[in-house]
């Protein structure tokens, strides 16, 4: 089976949407809102801020959700190997779920600060906040759900002694 970014992109499209408009609640009644601020710590809402926000609270909840539709549709398309894809919730679930959050929410932050090292305070219209939100929220969601996938058929092997981690 071939994981494609492709069968991501109508997922992405329908995320992109929703937390863009969710998005536009935020950002409601500002005349501008910042990219990001020139302190980590601040109490403004910020486009950075809410991406990152986003990044751990819908990469798990995708994951999850990816995951146990995803276990769904290849115990009915390849019924012969149902038994080696059965996926205990706490042991592999939960966990695939954390490592995709985690390795995005690193990013996001990774990125937020090269922005702000660089463009320092950008302000932008709340509507071009709301298309970035729903911009990042595609990219999450093309990201969760093929990482998810991959992590759910692809197993370890360790090379030196031949056995499966």
């Amino acid at each position: 089976m071939n994981i494609q970014v492709k069968d991501s992109l109508i997922a992405g499209l329908i995320n992109g949407a929703i937390n863009g408009y969710i998005a536009s609640h935020h950002f409601k009644g500002m005349s501008s809102v910042p990219m990001s601020m020139e302190m980590i710590s601040n109490s403004q809402v910020t486009v950075w801020g809410q991406a990152i926000s986003l990044t751990f609270g819908l990469g798990i909840i995708l994951s999850l959700i990816t995951s146990k539709l995803f276990l769904r549709q290849l115990k009915t398309s390849h019924p012969q190997q149902s038994h080696e894809l059965q996926r205990s919730f706490w042991k592999d679930l939960l966990p695939i779920a954390l490592m995709q959050a985690g390795a995005l929410f690193g990013w996001f932050v990774a990125l937020a600060v090269i922005w702000t090292k660089y463009a320092g305070e950008v302000l932008v219209s709340p509507n071009t906040a709301v298309i970035l939100i729903g911009v990042f929220a595609f990219i999450i969601t093309l990201f969760v759900e093929v990482r998810t996938k991959k992590s759910i058929i692809y197993k370890k092997v360790n090379l030196l002694e031949q056995n499966t981690i």
